[in-house]
């Protein structure tokens, strides 16, 4: 097939993703003093994420944020019932219990599991690339693209394509409080990014690779998919390490 058809089947079957891990590395340079990064306007984030998505959401994220010279690392762990965070000097817990829990039932009504972890997923720049759906969507996006070369990946035979994808395709995937930092794009804005996606056998995909400069901005992306559609067990932590949140 060609590679235009590879990328349509490979956006096709991240709807078939039942549960998946990946890797995730983040770095931008030149973000603005109004973005809270600091004068050095740099950030990088790194995120090792266990999705599971049917039959019910639960996940399991650990990130570590470096910006502005200073380390910030967070956990959370998502269930049927609970979300739990732990991020010193963030969420206040009790002492000798490092992790609060918020009980989904406290939420708002019409709040649902798939729309919290959404909002879960918001706590860095690009963290929202981690999701199969969002993935999809940047390679439905994507123009010119060929193929590359065979290449394994974490041990699995792949394809390798590339391609160029829109800057405004990658905005629209951040949440509301990092597309800010960009300002607003000129009307006409055309410009694009050079991307490479890695595709197994079976049409999922193993690795995404983007790299973007605006105006002083530059970007660099890595998603690794290190496992898709193996069993995916979340355990919450233990009720003696775990204060409720009000």
């Amino acid at each position: 097939m060609t590679a235009k058809q590879a990328l349509a089947l490979a956006s096709r079957k991240a709807s078939k993703v039942s549960s998946l891990t990946l890797k995730e590395s983040a770095i931008l340079h030149g973000l603005p003093a109004t973005a809270g990064i600091g004068s050095s306007g740099a950030l990088k984030l790194i995120m090792d994420e266990r999705l599971r998505l049917k039959p019910s959401v639960a996940a399991q994220l650990t990130m570590h944020i470096n910006a502005a010279g200073k380390a910030l690392a967070l956990q959370e762990i998502l269930t049927s019932r609970a979300l739990y965070l732990q991020a010193p000097g963030i969420a206040p817990a009790s002492p000798g219990k490092p992790w609060v829990k918020v009980s989904l039932a406290s939420l708002p009504n019409g709040m649902n599991l798939r729309r919290l972890f959404s909002q879960t997923q918001g706590n860095g720049p690009f963290s929202q690339l981690g999701s199969p759906q969002s993935l999809a969507k940047l390679l439905g996006a994507a123009k010119n693209v060929r193929v590359v070369r065979n290449l394994v990946v974490n041990g699995v035979s792949t394809t390798e394509y590339s391609g160029v994808i829109s800057f405004r395709n990658i905005l629209a995937l951040m949440p509301a409080a990092d597309r800010k930092a960009f300002g607003t794009l000129p009307s006409g804005f055309r410009f694009g990014g050079p991307f490479r996606v890695w595709i197994d056998g079976q049409h999922f995909m193993r690795r995404i690779e983007l790299r973007f400069s605006f105006k002083k901005v530059s970007i660099a992306v890595r998603v690794d998919v290190t496992s898709v559609n193996q069993p995916v067990t979340i355990v919450p932590p233990p009720a003696s390490q775990v204060s409720a949140a009000g």
